[in-house]
């Protein structure tokens, strides 16, 4: 007689089966219940999304107005070297990157010069992508500027702004072509003004330079400094960093527009600037902060005046009667507070102008105005 098998445990091995994948297909179907942390979750994850109005950012409205007419700019040039004999010349490719901005619709573009210095061919990179070949109008060493022009026409312009009006601590944005990324844009502040005798690289320096924090890198040069307005105010040309391939550490610094202007029109006219050889007027003294004891026994105003700490042997303030100790409260009238305002007014005299150095004595307690007859700078003093 055969005997039945046993299927009960079968039956429920398979009914457990059943059981669980409808457990969890109701689990996992998109209309079961969600914790409510992953509602909430979901819920501000669906949200629409939340903007701001394009006109109430004056930042972005002004870069709109600046950053059309920054152009990058490409140079190819020869570097001639001596071989290790010193007796031959070997004349590899060398490629520039920089930055230029457009001032007429025709062609014309400033740059810095020592972003054009020795090309051989200049290339012209609109920010939409047009490019063209420039030609050299002229450059200034001196000034560090530099005018190329391509042939084209309505092209985006900058709208010139006036450095002259600038303050401390307004916005500052930086356009330019940092490091060949192409156009890029960086804010800051103004962070001083009338930097003078800044001794940007061997050889080089310059003077009455815009100071900002805005981060500036190699191939920001010749690039745009545009104020909230979207207005130009100067021309992007050197850092302060801490090696020789450093990049931004907020010391970046800009040749005001009213410069620009002056020179880029005697360039355009001239085909070159009328900048003088670099002979600074020059005063012959060192200087430095008033001592607080100096102050309270002279009786003179809180953050007025500058000591004479030293006095050049044959220099116009010693030929002219200064002595070392004399505290300057003025020249030519303008009030004198900090080593900064003795700088500015000496650059506002020519060699061979007389002007009044308005002295206090501490040892006579007595002020006197020394007529100085102003001379030429020579290399390596101080003023």
């Amino acid at each position: 007689m055969l005997k039945k098998k046993s299927v009960g445990p079968i039956v429920i091995f398979i009914t457990g089966l059943c059981l669980g994948a409808v457990t969890l297909r109701v689990l996992t179907h998109p209309y079961a219940p969600l914790p409510e942390a992953k509602k909430r979750a979901l819920s501000v994850l669906d949200r629409p999304a939340i903007g701001t109005e394009v006109g109430d950012n004056r930042i972005v409205n002004a870069v709109k107005h600046i950053e059309p007419a920054v152009v990058n700019i490409d140079t190819v040039g020869r570097a001639s070297q001596d071989d290790m004999a010193g007796s031959m010349f070997v004349e590899p490719e060398v490629r520039g990157k920089g930055s230029g901005v457009i001032i007429t619709a025709d062609g014309y573009i400033v740059t810095n010069n020592h972003v054009i210095d020795g090309a051989k061919r200049i290339r012209v990179t609109l920010p939409s992508g047009a490019w063209y070949y420039a030609h050299l109008i002229g450059s200034d060493p001196i000034n560090d500027l530099a005018v190329v022009r391509v042939d084209a026409s309505g092209l985006p312009v900058a709208e010139l702004g006036d450095s002259d009006r600038l303050q401390v601590g307004e916005w500052s944005i930086a356009v330019g072509n940092p490091l060949g990324l192409g156009s890029t844009t960086t804010l800051g502040v103004i962070s001083a003004l009338n930097r003078h005798n800044l001794q940007v690289e061997e050889g080089r320096s310059i003077d009455g330079a815009i100071q900002t924090d805005a981060a500036i890198n190699r191939g920001n040069s010749g690039g745009a400094l545009a104020n909230i307005n979207g207005q130009l105010i100067g021309i992007n040309t050197a850092i302060l960093s801490s090696g020789p391939n450093g990049g931004s550490i907020g010391l970046g610094f800009a040749l005001p527009v009213n410069t620009v202007r002056r020179v880029a029109r005697e360039i355009i006219v001239d085909g070159k600037a009328h900048s003088l050889p670099r002979s600074r007027p020059w005063l012959g003294i060192r200087y430095g902060t008033v001592p607080t004891s100096v102050i309270s026994s002279m009786h003179l105003p809180a953050e007025r005046g500058i000591l004479v700490t030293r006095v050049f042997p044959g220099s116009p303030a010693s030929a002219s009667g200064v002595l070392q100790n004399d505290v300057i409260l003025s020249i030519d009238g303008k009030p004198i507070g900090d080593e900064r305002d003795v700088q500015e007014a000496i650059q506002q005299t020519s060699i061979g102008d007389k002007c009044i150095v308005h002295v206090a004595r501490p040892s006579s307690r007595t002020e006197l105005d020394i007529p100085v007859i102003i001379r030429a700078r020579p290399t390596a003093l101080d003023n």
